[in-house]
């Protein structure tokens, strides 16, 4: 009797031995769409797939490298670096307009673009003109250049516009990333509507676009960026925790 009790323990822990190793098995996209549709993966393990699988870009592009690093903001030079400004925004987001020190008109809402806002460059001859769904500008009034910035990460599907922001004087960093999807098939229209978060740096002046390779800690997480300075420097938020990290972006080559 009890040596058929010990083997009934043996077998069962055994079988529950395989099923753990099987249920912590990597799931393949095409498993995890299966599973999901046999109802086997609920609602909260999605979300957090979605939050901690990170997919190949759809493009290759050129890698820049981002590094964790500690770093204290000079928020004193910050203040000064925005003192009369050569390049303003006026009026009201999405009929706003741009003007220089004298009060020229350098780029006015209309058809082409809804102006919300004005970055001027560290170099202080540049300026950012950002407008909505992911219409951008860069000009430079003195040398009469203007480039429309690319709109969405090429080659991909159901990606979000980009968000630029000044990384160094000839630098820009583009925040986007990838929509996350329903049972549908079709983007999630709710805040928390992001399966991947991604970087990407323009270089005004080989106006090459590459993606930025992200640190480790930041590599199967939706992000958010926190806040980004002129000098390189990222601060980088963990979707839903508290950790954040500075992180420098090396200078392009």
């Amino acid at each position: 009797m009890k040596r058929s009790l010990i083997l009934g323990l043996v077998l069962m822990m055994f079988i529950a031995a395989i099923w753990l190793a099987y249920r912590s098995r990597p799931v393949s996209d095409e498993q995890y769409r299966t599973q999901k549709e046999s109802g086997l993966i609920s609602g909260p393990q999605t979300d957090e797939r979605a939050r901690t699988m990170r997919g190949p870009s759809p493009k290759h592009l050129p890698l820049v490298q981002m590094n964790e690093k500690p770093y204290v903001v000079d928020r004193v030079a910050q203040s000064r670096s925005h003192e009369k400004p050569p390049f303003e925004f006026r009026g009201g987001p999405g009929t706003g307009r741009v003007i220089d020190q004298e009060g020229k008109v350098l780029m006015d809402s209309g058809d082409d673009i809804s102006i919300f806002g004005a970055d001027v460059g560290p170099d202080r001859e540049h300026v950012l003109i950002k407008g909505g769904e992911g219409i951008n500008y860069l000009m430079n009034p003195a040398a009469g250049l203007k480039t429309k910035l690319p709109t969405t990460p090429p080659g991909g599907l159901n990606m979000f516009p980009f968000d630029w922001y000044w990384i160094g004087e000839r630098s820009l960093l583009g925040v986007s990333g990838v929509e996350r999807l329903g049972p549908d098939g079709k983007p999630v229209k709710s805040d928390d509507n992001v399966a991947e978060s991604r970087l990407y740096v323009y270089d005004l002046m080989t106006k090459q676009l590459s993606e930025v390779a992200l640190p480790a800690k930041f590599t199967h997480a939706v992000f958010t960026v926190m806040e980004a300075i002129p000098d390189g420097h990222v601060h980088l938020g963990l979707e839903e925790s508290e950790y954040t990290s500075w992180c420098e972006i090396a200078a392009p080559e």
